[in-house]
């Protein structure tokens, strides 16, 4: 499961504090967030916070690194720490 808070309105009108959940497996989201019986696009805007590792990674995933410093994780998510996993995952897919 990913989830995303929505931190300020942006191109979806989604209240600002609404919760959206996605069910992702290996870093793909396999069933994504809907709203009002609608599937919403990917990837979730900038603005989002990632609420939990899973969809902290997918936001890492979905924005190049010079991008990073403007993501936003929920409390208990070690920025530090998935930022490694990210970039090193990046660093693997593009064989440096």
């Amino acid at each position: 499961m990913a989830a995303w808070r929505r931190l300020a309105r942006g191109q979806w009108l989604i209240p600002t504090g609404t919760i959206l959940s996605a069910v992702a497996r290996d870093g793909e989201i396999v069933e994504p967030p809907m709203w009002n019986g609608v599937t919403l696009p990917m990837p979730m805007p900038i603005n989002s916070a990632a609420l939990d590792e899973e969809a902290a990674l997918l936001m890492l995933q979905w924005y190049e690194p010079h991008e990073w410093y403007r993501l936003h994780f929920g409390p208990g998510i070690n920025r530090n720490a998935i930022m490694a996993r990210a970039a090193a995952s990046l660093a693997s897919r593009h064989g440096y």
